[in-house]
C-alpha cells in the first residue's frame, strides 16, 4: 500500500457472517473470495460471470526477455524431465 494509508481493509461484520465463516477462522481477502455467496446467488439466477485478469506488473525491457528466456528454459526442462520416465519404462 502507499505511505500513509492503513494497512487493514474494513469489512462489514453482516458479510463475516453470512459467509460461514466459524469461531477462530481467520478472515482474509482470499477467504472471502473463496467462500463467494455472491457468485453463487448470481449464477443460481442465471447470470454469467466474467473475472477479469489483474494487472499486468511492468517491468524493464531486458527483465522481460530475461524472463522469457527462463520461461522457455525451464519449460524445455520439465518437457524433457516428463519424457525421460517414460523412455526409462519402456
Amino acid at each position: 500500500m502507499h505511505a500513509g494509508l492503513p494497512k487493514y481493509i474494513p469489512v462489514n461484520l453482516k458479510d463475516i457472517e453470512t459467509a460461514g465463516f466459524q469461531d477462530g477462522d481467520e478472515v482474509s481477502l482470499e477467504t472471502l473470495k473463496e467462500k463467494a455467496s455472491a457468485t453463487e446467488k448470481l449464477e443460481a439466477a442465471g447470470c454469467s460471470l466474467t473475472v477479469l485478469p489483474g494487472r499486468k506488473k511492468w517491468v524493464k525491457p531486458s527483465v522481460a526477455k530475461n524472463l522469457a528466456r527462463a520461461e522457455e528454459y525451464f519449460s524445455k526442462k520439465r518437457a524433457a524431465s516428463l519424457a525421460s520416465p517414460e523412455s526409462a519404462s519402456e
